[in-house]
Formats: C-alpha cells, sequence, structure tokens
C-alpha cells in the first residue's frame, strides 16, 4: 500500500496508507481493497484539499514525496 499525504487548505495535514486514491464531482477518496470490496480509509470535500503527495522509498530507503495530480471524477460531472 502507498502512503499518501494529505494537506488540507486549513494547514493541517493527513499521513495514511491506503491502495487507491478516487474522486467524484465533490470529494477526495483514499480506499483499500477488503475481502474483495473496497473501504474508505480517507473522505473529504475536494475544495477543502491544497495538495495531495506520495511517498516513494529510494534505493538507498530514504523517503521522496512526490506531488500526485488528482484522477478525473468516477461517475461524477466531467470538465470538457
Amino acid at each position: 500500500m502507498a502512503y499518501y499525504r494529505i494537506q488540507l487548505n486549513d494547514g493541517s495535514s493527513r499521513t495514511l496508507q491506503a491502495v487507491r486514491m478516487r474522486t467524484d464531482a465533490s470529494s477526495l477518496y483514499l480506499e483499500e481493497r477488503a475481502a474483495g470490496d473496497w473501504r474508505e480509509v480517507f473522505s473529504n470535500p475536494i475544495d477543502d484539499v491544497e495538495r495531495v503527495q506520495r511517498r516513494f522509498t529510494e534505493n538507498d530507503g530514504t523517503w521522496t514525496w512526490l506531488q500526485e495530480r488528482l484522477p478525473a471524477p468516477v461517475g461524477g460531472v466531467r470538465a470538457w
């Protein structure tokens, strides 16, 4: 599972472990797989999210946080 750091507009941040990140028209979700179903680990209104980063482990064992683009909404409004 990947580690994600969610930074919110109010200055707070949360570091969470999840298998996937997805969005709909209004929210960001982090989810894990449990017994064949997706289970929500974290959700937040997308307008309150300032930045999402994903942690990568380098060959020497150090961590690097890279900014992630939010995925296109699933089942939501398309921006075209």
